[in-house]
Formats: structure tokens, sequence, C-alpha cells
């Protein structure tokens, strides 16, 4: 998986809520989520070209230092408990 799928800021900005939503989501369901399957998490460390790219495209948070990118199955489970579904 690569850094193609949905940041938490897309997934807030295409929900209209404000920032933070989707991350506190994302926490309720991380037991249940499979990192490189449901998501991965792009490190300051060893991520930070990645992370940059993403921050000069405007799809992160200009202050995020690690970056969670959700794949599409993470993605929905995310944006429903954020839709109420």
């Amino acid at each position: 998986m690569t850094s193609e799928g949905h940041t938490l800021r897309e997934v807030d900005s295409s929900l209209g809520l404000p920032k933070g939503s989707a991350f506190r989501a994302f926490k309720r369901h991380r037991p249940a989520l499979r990192e490189n399957i449901d998501f991965i998490v792009l490190s300051a460390h060893g991520d930070g070209a990645a992370i940059e790219r993403l921050r000069a495209s405007g799809r992160i948070y200009r202050s995020s230092i690690n970056v969670i990118v959700l794949a599409e199955t993470g993605f929905e489970r995310v944006r429903a408990d954020l839709e109420g579904e």
C-alpha cells in the first residue's frame, strides 16, 4: 500500500467535519483495522519525503508529523462511523 489512499484530512473535508473527526473515528476502530492492509502509518523519520509530498499537495494538515493513510477498507469503516451507519 502506498500514500495513494485517503488521508484523515481528506476524510474530514469530504464529509464537512472539523479537524480531528476522522482521527477520533480511526482510533475507535483501530483494534479491528490491520496495519498495511486497512491503513499505513507514514513516519516522520522514515517517510519524510512522502509526507512532504502529501503536505505540498494539501492532502494533510500542515501540523501533521506522522501520517495515517487509509486504504479503501479502512476508509469505509471510518466513513460509516462518521456518518452514523
